[in-house]
C-alpha cells in the first residue's frame, strides 16, 4: 500500500511538470509574425506585423538580422482593444515597413523577443520590370544653362533651369539641389506645369536657379538625383491600400563649365560683370541752401545679374570747399524668377563752405556687358546747387528804393520837394510822439504786471521748449542724427538774432570755446542716420547749458516767479 502510495505521488509529480512544461512553450509561441504579401518587386515595399495577445508581452526586438537583404524604412507599435460577447481581448502589433534589396527567395529569419521568438518567413522578389523599346519613361530630368553657349565670367550669373518631369502615380518625390563646388547657389523660382512629351502627359516642377563661380577654371554641377515611389496597380486590382509603391531612382547629366577670369582688356577699378548696370540719383530739397547748410545725394545703382553685395561705391572727385559725409550703404537683392537684381543705395551728406554754385559731379562707374560681351561705363549727370551766403554773415542794410522812385523824385520840382519834405517832417514827427507813448504805456503795463509781452511768466515758448528737450534726449542717447536736426533748428528759430545762420556759423561765434568744439565734433558725426558709438552728447549739452547760462546772466534778472528758461 505504501508503495501504491509513493507510485501515485511520484505520477502527479510527474504530470504536473508536463504541463507546466506545455504551458512554458505555448506562452513562448504566443508572437505570431505576417507579411502582407509573398511576392514583391525590387524597388517595392512589403509590411512585416508581428502581433501578440498577451499585453505583458514586450515586441522590443533586435531587426538588425533584416539588414543583409531589407532596408528597414519605419516601425511602429499598436495596441488593438476589443469587445466580444462581453468579454474583453487585447493585442499588441509591431509594424515594420522593409525594401528588398535584391531580387530573389528571401527569408526573414526567426525574430527573438524576451521570453517568445516569431516563426521565419519567406518573401520571392522579382527584378523590376524594364522599359519596353519606345515606351516613356516615367521620370525623367532635363538641365538647361543659360547662356547656353557661354562665355560664362567668374563672379558672374549662370541660370540653370531643372526640369523634372513625372507621371500622377509618382509619389514620395524629393531631389537634391545642385552642389557645385566654389560657386554659391541661389533658389530663384519654382513654378509647376503640365507638358506632353512623345504623346504622353507629364506633370512637371520647374526650378530655376542662380549659379555665382568663384573661381576661373573648370566649374563642374554633379547629377541631381531624384527618388521617389511609382505606383503600379494591376490592371486587375483597383484597389491596393498597403503598396506604396516601388521605388525609383534618376539622375540627371552632370555638368561641366568653363570659366573665364576678367578679360585683360577691361579697365575698370572693380570687376563688375551683369546684364545690366543703370545709375540715377535722388537729390535732397536744395532751395534757399546756405553756406554750412547740407544738401544730400542719394546715388543708386540698379543691376541685373549681380548680388547687391558685389555692387561697388562710384567714385567721386575732389571737389573744393566742399565736405562730404557718407552714409552707410543700403542695399537688397531680389530676382524676376530669372535674374538677380541687385540694388543698391549710397548716400551723401554734402556740406559747401562757400557761396555761389556747388556742383555735384559727374560720376562714372566701369562694368562688364555679359550680354555684347564688352565693356561699358554707367554715367550719373552732375547737378548744380546755388548755395546762398551764410544768414550769420550777412550786415544789415537798408533796402534800397524802387527805380521807379528814383527817377520820379530827381524830376520833381523844388517847390514840389519842399512841400513834400515838410509833409514828411510832419508825419515823422507825429510817428515819433505815438512812439513814446507806446513806449510809456508799456513801460507802467510792465513795471504792474511783471511779465514778459511775448510770453506770460517769462516762460519758453512751447516750440522752443520742445527743441531744448529734444537736443538733452538726444545728447543722453548719444544720437547725433537727431542732435543736430533739432540744434539746427533752434539756432535757426530761437538763437539770439546775431548768431543766427548755420550750425557751424553759430559755433564759431558763440564765444565758448568748449561749446565751438562740441558743435564742430557733432556736425562730423551728425550727418548718418546711424549715430556712431564715438560721439559723446553729453559733452556737448553741458557745454550748451553753459553757454545758456552765461547769456542769461547778460540778461535783466528774473522775479522769483519766473522759472528757469533752460532747465537741466
Amino acid at each position: 500500500m505504501a508503495f501504491s502510495r509513493t507510485l501515485k505521488q511520484a505520477g502527479l509529480i510527474a504530470l504536473t511538470f508536463i504541463l507546466t512544461s506545455v504551458c512554458s512553450v505555448l506562452h513562448a509561441a504566443t508572437v505570431t509574425a505576417k507579411l502582407d504579401r509573398t511576392s514583391a518587386v525590387v524597388g517595392e515595399t512589403v509590411t512585416l506585423v508581428l502581433q501578440t495577445t498577451d499585453t505583458d508581452q514586450s515586441l522590443e526586438a533586435d531587426l538588425s538580422a533584416l539588414e543583409a537583404d531589407f532596408d528597414v524604412l519605419n516601425r511602429r507599435s499598436e495596441t488593438q482593444m476589443s469587445f466580444v460577447n462581453g468579454r474583453q481581448s487585447a493585442s499588441v502589433r509591431l509594424v515594420v515597413t522593409l525594401e528588398p534589396k535584391r531580387a530573389g527567395e528571401l527569408v526573414i529569419p526567426a525574430l527573438k523577443f524576451p521570453g517568445a521568438s516569431s516563426s521565419p518567413l519567406v518573401l520571392n522578389v522579382s527584378a523590376a520590370p524594364e522599359l519596353a523599346p519606345g515606351e516613356a519613361e516615367p521620370v525623367f530630368i532635363e538641365v538647361e544653362i543659360q547662356p547656353e553657349g557661354g562665355p560664362h565670367y567668374v563672379l558672374s550669373q549662370i541660370g540653370l533651369t531643372v526640369r523634372i518631369f513625372y507621371q500622377a502615380n509618382l509619389t514620395e518625390a524629393a531631389i537634391n539641389p545642385p552642389a557645385p563646388d566654389q560657386a554659391t547657389v541661389r533658389l530663384l523660382d519654382e513654378v509647376p506645369y503640365q507638358s506632353d512629351r512623345n504623346g504622353e502627359r507629364y506633370r512637371v516642377l520647374e526650378r530655376r536657379y542662380a549659379i555665382f563661380p568663384e573661381r576661373s577654371g573648370t566649374l563642374t554641377i554633379p547629377a541631381m538625383q531624384l527618388t521617389g515611389r511609382l505606383i503600379e496597380r494591376p490592371s486587375d486590382r483597383l484597389w491596393q491600400p498597403t503598396v506604396r509603391g516601388r521605388r525609383v531612382r534618376v539622375e540627371s547629366a552632370p555638368l561641366t563649365l568653363e570659366i573665364s577670369p576678367r578679360p585683360a582688356e577691361y579697365t575698370g577699378d572693380y570687376w563688375l560683370p551683369a546684364r545690366r548696370i543703370m545709375l540715377s540719383q535722388q537729390i535732397s530739397d536744395n532751395e534757399d541752401l546756405r553756406v554750412g547748410e547740407p544738401v544730400t545725394r542719394t546715388v543708386i545703382l540698379d543691376a541685373v545679374g549681380l548680388e547687391e553685395n558685389m555692387l561697388e561705391e562710384p567714385a567721386w572727385p575732389q571737389i573744393p570747399a566742399t565736405r562730404i559725409y557718407p552714409d552707410q550703404p543700403q542695399g537688397i537683392s531680389r530676382d524676376d524668377g530669372q535674374w538677380v537684381l541687385g540694388h543698391k543705395e549710397f548716400r551723401y551728406a554734402v556740406v559747401p563752405e562757400q557761396a555761389g554754385e556747388l556742383v555735384l559731379p559727374e560720376l562714372r562707374l566701369d562694368w562688364w556687358d555679359t550680354v555684347a560681351n564688352k565693356q561699358r561705363t554707367a554715367v550719373l549727370p552732375e547737378h548744380r546747387v546755388t548755395v546762398l551766403p551764410s544768414e550769420l554773415n550777412q550786415a544789415p542794410g537798408m533796402m534800397p528804393l524802387p527805380p521807379a522812385v528814383i527817377a520820379d523824385a530827381s524830376q520833381a520840382s523844388p517847390d514840389t520837394r519842399s512841400a513834400d519834405s515838410a509833409r514828411i517832417w510832419q508825419v515823422a514827427t507825429g510817428a515819433f510822439a505815438l512812439l513814446w507813448l507806446l513806449t510809456l504805456f508799456f513801460y507802467f503795463r510792465r513795471g504792474s504786471g511783471g511779465a514778459a509781452l511775448a510770453v506770460p511768466n517769462g516762460q519758453v515758448p512751447p516750440d522752443e521748449q520742445a527743441l531744448l528737450k529734444g537736443i538733452r534726449r538726444a545728447c543722453q542717447k548719444g544720437d547725433a542724427s537727431s542732435a543736430r536736426k533739432d540744434l539746427s533748428h533752434w539756432i535757426r528759430s530761437h538763437a539770439p538774432r546775431n548768431l543766427r545762420g548755420s550750425m557751424r556759423d553759430f559755433g564759431s561765434a558763440c564765444g565758448e570755446p568748449t561749446l565751438q568744439a562740441a558743435i564742430a565734433e557733432l556736425d562730423v558725426y551728425g550727418f548718418g542716420q546711424d549715430s556712431p558709438a564715438g560721439w559723446k552728447g553729453d559733452e556737448l549739452w553741458s557745454a550748451f547749458k553753459r553757454w545758456q547760462k552765461q547769456q542769461g546772466a547778460r540778461r535783466p534778472a528774473r522775479t522769483a516767479d519766473q522759472p528757469d528758461l533752460y532747465p537741466d
